[in-house]
């Protein structure tokens, strides 16, 4: 093992531990309600009509003849 393998292990394994730690950081603590009740208004008066196929449209469209 050279001095560039050792290097590179102990970067690797502080790059490994910071990104763990950083998750257990960002993780919320307690419990999280994740079907509950609604209480931001966005997306409420959303239209439920389904989406245009775009398959459908570009087969409808006439070719365009040059």
């Amino acid at each position: 093992m050279t001095g560039l393998d050792i290097l590179l292990a102990v970067a690797g394994l502080a790059a490994t531990v910071l990104v763990v730690v950083g998750m257990i950081l960002i993780t919320p603590r307690g419990e999280v309600e994740l079907f509950g009740d609604v209480t931001d208004p966005q997306g409420a008066d959303l239209s439920r009509a389904d989406a245009i196929n775009p398959a459908n449209a570009a087969a409808r469209r006439p070719e365009a003849r040059v």
